[in-house]
């Protein structure tokens, strides 16, 4: 089953996207986030974990680009989440994403039905290597973006 969704909102109203990301992934998901620099993909990251957090009154005191370290770990939410950001890396196979831990992290987000986020999923040299669940495409429209949602499978997971 695929399912494709398109959403327009401006920046500041993210947070109706990152709603719209939990109602429709009760259960957590794997999801590629794709668009040019600068479209929003940390900042739609940093809305669900806010949501999430809010929610389960926890307190996350920052939510930052994985840019530089590549990988950041939310585990004292419930659904925990994991953020990846390929973009300084080139043609990423799997033994790059071993050593990152970045199957480790979704062998244990799967079992917490947590949701792993993964920026620049295109830098792998397969996106199969990835396990994606759905993939966002983040288009930027002047001042606001449009988000393009495509649901490929585990359909368990969607509500």
């Amino acid at each position: 089953m695929t399912v494709r969704l398109s959403r327009e909102f401006s920046l500041e109203h993210v947070d109706l996207f990152a709603e719209e990301i939990l109602r429709i992934f009760p259960k957590g998901a794997i999801v590629g986030l794709s668009g040019e620099l600068g479209s929003g993909k940390t900042t739609l990251v940093r809305a669900v974990i806010k949501l999430i957090s809010q929610k389960e009154q926890a307190q996350i005191e920052r939510v930052i680009s994985p840019s530089f370290v590549l990988h950041q770990c939310y585990e004292n939410i419930k659904p925990p989440v994991h953020h990846f950001d390929l973009y300084r890396m080139e043609r990423v196979d799997e033994a790059m994403l071993v050593e990152l831990e970045y199957y480790e992290s979704l062998a244990k987000m799967k079992e917490q039905e947590g949701f792993v986020f993964v920026e620049w999923p295109e830098m792998c040299v397969q996106s199969s290597i990835l396990d994606l669940d759905c993939r966002i495409e983040i288009e930027i429209l002047g001042k606001n973006r449009k988000y393009s949602i495509e649901i490929s499978r585990r359909s368990d997971l969607v509500k």
